[in-house]
């Protein structure tokens, strides 16, 4: 049981730890909003995918038609 308990607390230490790496602060693009990072990834700016991973850029043009109709197509 002691083992088992042991295991149990090492595997939440090493998740926290884990997750805390991921989201490191002081990047670039952390404040921007979903609209802000889709508007500037279809301007042009490739930079943005790779810092916001969190967002799928494949759908921007689903969430605003309005990129779509300003010629960001």
């Amino acid at each position: 049981m002691k083992a088992a308990l042991g295991l149990l607390g090492f595997m939440v230490v090493l998740m926290s730890s884990t997750a805390k790496a991921q989201d490191e602060p002081g990047g670039l693009y952390d404040n921007y909003t979903h609209f802000e990072a889709c508007h500037d990834y279809l301007d042009g700016d490739q930079m943005i995918e790779d810092e916001r991973w969190d967002i799928d850029f494949s759908k921007c043009l689903d969430r605003w038609p309005e990129f779509r109709e300003s010629g960001y197509d």
